[in-house]
């Protein structure tokens, strides 16, 4: 694991590209720099209690190789189960099924022509690259840059670890680049409330690693979970559809759930183990500029626009997006549709948020 003055580093490094504020200044002797990770005695608080799961942290091989070790256990798994005639009886028809070698050649002819056929056959595969898509401008436009700031300024030391968890689980939403995002954000707000910036770096990696799927929006992991429990229940009913909001539920609880255990980690666990900061407290977050907040404002309104047209199309009974027949809201093109709908409140939103009068206000006014 990186000691802290490397991952302290490099936060300041990404902020500065990110969020563009002023490098820290360093005296040149030790004193200004902070706690080595490797220089914290074993006798702080839960040292050798919890020692034990950092090092088994750092073997753990990198997840590409993760994936690696796992399609060669796969195929080393289809060569054993094929030489026991290992098979499962298929519902739909009552055949069986048996295990095809993928070492042998018949299994290597079967591979070759359906690699590029299973990913674009995946179900879910467009609808997850337009979601990303629509994320992805919004993202770019700096609309959601802007909003995570603005989440994150007026936040109290007490709190800060369960905001940044929640910020965290909210990026998700811009996919990826939530991981560029966020872990410079959190220590800048460590930081701004007098606390470890290196413990606000690892709660905001953790909150967009580890609750990865979770979120109180619909984002592109949803999409895909529905789309492989749809074409796993067509094998046994083609009729069968599971909708992008039918995990809402679990996901929206997660979040709270999440956000109250990893703060109380971060608060009674992984912040005490790092030391009190010697570094600088040079590092602020970064204040948004008028243009950005007006164009807050005015992609707020987007929004309640937006929501009260899709309310006026859902909520009367003769809805035009309620099932034609039945006039009910599950099932009904709403739900079927609401991929296409979130990816055009992306669009909308952003478009607002980079709008003409968004750039007018960031304009500097002239005086004489």
């Amino acid at each position: 694991m990186a000691n802290a003055d490397q991952i302290a580093a490099r936060t300041a490094h990404n902020n500065r590209r990110q969020y563009g504020s002023r490098p820290a200044q360093h005296n040149n002797d030790n004193r200004g720099m902070p706690m080595s990770m490797s220089s914290i005695p074993s006798s702080s608080p839960g040292g050798k209690r919890y020692g034990w799961v950092e090092k088994i942290g750092n073997k753990v091989p990198h997840p590409f190789l993760l994936f690696i070790y796992l399609i060669a256990v796969l195929i080393a798994a289809t060569a054993i189960l094929s030489a026991l005639n290992v098979g499962v009886q298929n519902p739909t028809d009552g055949s069986r099924v048996v295990v095809k070698n993928l070492l042998s050649v018949e299994g290597l002819h079967w591979f070759l022509p359906n690699v590029i056929k299973n990913f674009s056959g995946f179900a879910p595969l467009g609808a997850i690259l337009a979601l990303v898509l629509g994320a992805g401008f919004a993202e770019r436009v700096g609309l959601l840059p802007a909003l995570m700031v603005k989440m994150a300024s007026h936040v109290s030391a007490r709190y800060a670890s369960y905001m940044v968890l929640f910020i965290a689980f909210f990026s998700h939403i811009s996919s990826d680049a939530a991981l560029v995002i966020m872990p410079p954000l959190g220590a800048l707000m460590f930081l701004s409330v007098g606390r470890h910036p290196v413990a606000g770096l690892l709660a905001a990696i953790a909150g967009v690693g580890c609750g990865f799927t979770a979120n109180l929006l619909i984002v592109t992991t949803d999409v895909l979970l529905s789309g492989i429990s749809t074409e796993a229940a067509k094998s046994i009913d083609a009729s069968l559809h599971v909708s992008v909001i039918d995990n809402w539920y679990f996901m929206a609880t997660s979040v709270i759930v999440l956000t109250l255990v990893g703060g109380l980690i971060t608060d009674k666990l992984v912040e005490p183990r790092l030391g009190q900061w010697q570094g600088s407290r040079d590092e602020k977050l970064q204040t948004l500029t008028p243009g950005e907040r007006f164009g807050l404002r005015i992609a707020g309104v987007a929004t309640l626009v937006f929501v009260a047209v899709i309310a006026l199309m859902v909520v009367p009974e003769n809805g035009i997006l309620r099932d034609p027949v039945q006039h009910t809201v599950m099932p009904s093109p709403f739900i079927k549709g609401i991929v296409p709908l979130i990816i055009f409140f992306f669009f909308v939103v952003s478009l607002a948020y980079a709008s003409p009068p968004a750039k007018f206000a960031a304009r500097p006014t002239c005086r004489s």
